[in-house]
């Protein structure tokens, strides 16, 4: 029996001109085909992703094409599904905020969140944006116990989104108390093996045109990755969520199995010494 309380933040990292319904219909199918998990809409808690508008601290990825298009956020909205923008930027001035506060103000309503890495930035938009949830971004790297309290005691965070490589962390993991305000991945991207994830701190500079060039720590730096597996189909990895369901966890983040977004051929020792264009 389906368990109603699961949410999953599903990705829109998509160009604009796939329409959400149909994305999210790829992501539901493609978990179901390779994980047997299956979720409807109302399954759905946030679609995150960037918008069409002007923001320079869009972070998680390049905002060199549009995901979410004003069509795809109100069929978002008649479905009851929230937006999540993905405001993760490694850092933040206060020009930085004053020139994002336009965005912030269209999608300012009951339902909808922002991702972020910077407590400043959290602290200013639940002030000044109090309708909106707030995210803790994978991008600040959590994996244990004392900076997890650390984060929760700023008391700024309606969840927050654990590292993938936490999924692998039973003892951690375990000792989390409040399980309902945390987020786990249900599959995987290059992150996962990353060893440094200085790709983040690049791609908010790219983003507020600051440079042009992304450094990866395995690609660029040759920095080896955690582990290796080459026996797992990474395009169609998905982690055990039973096993967290188990554990008392209810809230999830799936990615969309799309080589573009995912990176997964730097994820295997064949490919690391060739891995072309990324």
């Amino acid at each position: 029996m389906k368990d109603k309380k699961i949410k999953i933040s599903c990705s829109a990292r998509k160009d604009w001109q796939y329409h959400i319904s149909d994305w999210i219909d790829f992501e539901k199918t493609h978990a179901k085909i390779h994980s047997g998990l299956e979720f409807d809409y109302e399954d759905i808690d946030y679609v995150f992703g960037n918008t069409e508008d002007t923001a320079p601290l869009w972070g998680g990825r390049m905002v060199d094409v549009i995901n979410l298009t004003k069509v795809d956020i109100y069929w978002l909205y008649g479905k009851g599904i929230g937006y999540k923008a993905t405001l993760s930027s490694r850092s933040m001035s206060d020009a930085d905020y004053k020139n994002t506060k336009e965005m912030l103000k269209i999608y300012h309503r009951e339902g909808n969140a922002i991702i972020t890495a910077v407590d400043k930035l959290a602290g200013r938009i639940k002030n000044d944006f109090p309708k909106y949830k707030i995210e803790a971004s994978a991008v600040m790297d959590i994996t244990t116990k004392e900076h997890l309290n650390k984060v929760i005691d700023t008391g700024l965070y309606d969840t927050i989104v654990l590292p993938m490589c936490a999924n692998d962390d039973t003892k951690f993991l375990e000792s989390i108390n409040n399980k309902d305000q945390i987020r786990l991945f249900i599959n995987a991207e290059c992150s996962y093996t990353c060893p440094k994830k200085v790709c983040y701190g690049t791609l908010s500079q790219i983003n507020k045109e600051k440079t042009d060039k992304m450094i990866c720590s395995h690609y660029d730096l040759k920095m080896p990755r955690t582990f290796y597996d080459d026996s797992i189909d990474w395009n169609n990895f998905y982690f055990d969520k039973d096993k967290f369901d188990k554990m008392g966890f209810s809230n999830y983040k799936l990615l969309p199995s799309w080589e573009a977004q995912q990176r997964t051929h730097i994820m295997y020792r064949e490919s690391s010494e060739t891995l072309g264009e990324y």
